[in-house]
């Protein structure tokens, strides 16, 4: 299915706000010494996933962290201000980087685990019962979001395209054991990855605007390498930046890919509309000719420098895969260009990212676990369905939890409740 959105509506669906009232405001600081907001812009955030769900960790953009405990009756902590509001201070604060806290997450089998990325590109693993130093510490590129998978010791990174060595960027595994797993190359910068148990598979959105789909192996019992990895990867749909008049590009593939073959200085140079351009089929063995200048080469010229020229002359086309069986993904348009995005994909890092995905979530529910929400710099919010990972064993299993949670949580006070409503209405129709 193909879904074109036009650059010029985007600002309608801004117009639409929702109005909530607070009821907790949390700062930072003493009772005595509060921090007045000194600590800047809130960047990550966490909520603690083991019962009781009531603690909080919020990163800040002087490299803070703050633990607040929402069930606490200690007057030191709720205070009430003259304004009859009330406000929540933290129970424990540590300086965990030297500068923002870009990401941060609760292990989901301790509730005395975090882990917290910087902007100094540290990833460090922390014990809440002794802060004074952290159990892990790892140095490597700067960190968008962080998961830490249920069934395996280690963590997944959604990583910038900075500081990340070629052909090393992507999805990375990262074992408190030393080991690692390369989950899913990207050229592009990635915002967000979520990670399913259900399935034991990630799902990506960059700065292409390309959902890609991954699923992983045993990560405690598999070994350092697994073959052929790419055949553990597909897309979800993927976004193009595509001119309006189509006289400007030779081809348009998958409705909204445009190539161009240019040739600059004796290098072929494919462009692709999908978020920026790759190298040609040949581009490879024509470079090794030209003394190795393929990742030397010039980059590509900017199509447009500000957001009102990009309306003008260019909208979306999304381009969803059919995922309701995998059979065949290899001979597919999406899937070939997903890989080449892999590997070949050539970028200029001043372009104006409009087709950018920065959000992606993966339902947490059994039941609806193949439902994917995605969001990116267009304001528009997708929904699309796995439904080629509903297998007949994972039926029985749904079916089986369903049954037993109607026996357990359907009230027999609500059949007495309608039965008394019925023979009142009974006694009113006499």
């Amino acid at each position: 299915m193909d879904v074109v959105i036009s650059t010029t509506d985007w600002s309608l669906l801004l117009n639409t706000e929702a109005k909530a009232e607070g009821v907790l405001t949390l700062k930072l600081g003493s009772f005595k010494a509060p921090r007045n907001e000194s600590s800047g812009q809130v960047l990550s955030m966490d909520w603690l996933p083991e019962k009781p769900h009531n603690i909080i960790a919020i990163g800040f953009y002087d490299g803070v962290v703050g633990l607040w405990d929402l069930a606490t009756k200690s007057a030191l902590l709720r205070v009430r201000e003259p304004d009859k509001s009330l406000s929540l201070l933290p129970y424990r604060c540590l300086l965990a980087h030297d500068h923002a806290v870009r990401a941060l997450a609760f292990c989901p089998a301790s509730r005395h685990l975090l882990v917290t990325a910087g902007e100094d590109r540290y990833v460090k693993t922390w014990d809440l019962r002794r802060l004074y130093n952290p159990i892990a510490v790892l140095k490597r590129f700067l960190t968008n979001e962080i998961y830490w998978p249920l069934n395996a010791p280690g963590i997944l990174f959604a990583q910038e395209n900075a500081y990340a060595a070629y052909g090393s960027h992507g999805v990375h595994y990262f074992d408190h054991n030393a080991r690692t797993f390369f989950a899913a190359p990207r050229t592009g910068t990635l915002w967000s990855i979520s990670y399913t148990e259900w399935m034991n598979g990630v799902v990506t959105s960059d700065s292409l605007g390309e959902v890609i789909l991954a699923l992983l192996p045993q990560l405690c019992y598999s070994p350092q390498y697994v073959k052929r990895t790419l055949e553990r990867r597909f897309p979800v749909y993927l976004t193009s930046l595509v001119p309006y008049d189509p006289t400007k590009g030779e081809n348009q593939e998958m409705g909204g890919e445009e190539e161009e073959q240019e040739e600059e200085g004796g290098d072929a140079v494919e462009e692709q509309e999908g978020g920026g351009e790759t190298e040609g089929p040949d581009a490879a063995s024509e470079n090794v000719g030209d003394g190795g200048k393929g990742r030397k080469a010039k980059n590509p010229a900017l199509r447009f420098q500000k957001y009102k020229e990009a309306a003008k002359k260019y909208y979306l086309h999304h381009t969803d895969n059919d995922m309701t069986t995998f059979v065949g993904s290899e001979k597919r348009a999406v899937w070939k260009r997903m890989k080449d995005t892999e590997v070949k994909m050539k970028m200029n890092m001043d372009d104006l990212p409009l087709a950018a995905i920065h959000k992606v979530r993966f339902n947490p529910n059994m039941c609806s676990h193949t439902w994917v929400v995605s969001a990116g710099r267009t304001g528009l919010v997708r929904l699309n369905c796995l439904r080629g990972m509903i297998t007949p064993q994972v039926k029985k299993i749904i079916s089986k939890n369903q049954a037993q949670f109607n026996a357990l949580y359907t009230p027999k006070d609500q059949e007495e409740a309608v039965q008394t409503v019925t023979d009142d209405d009974d006694d009113d129709g006499l």
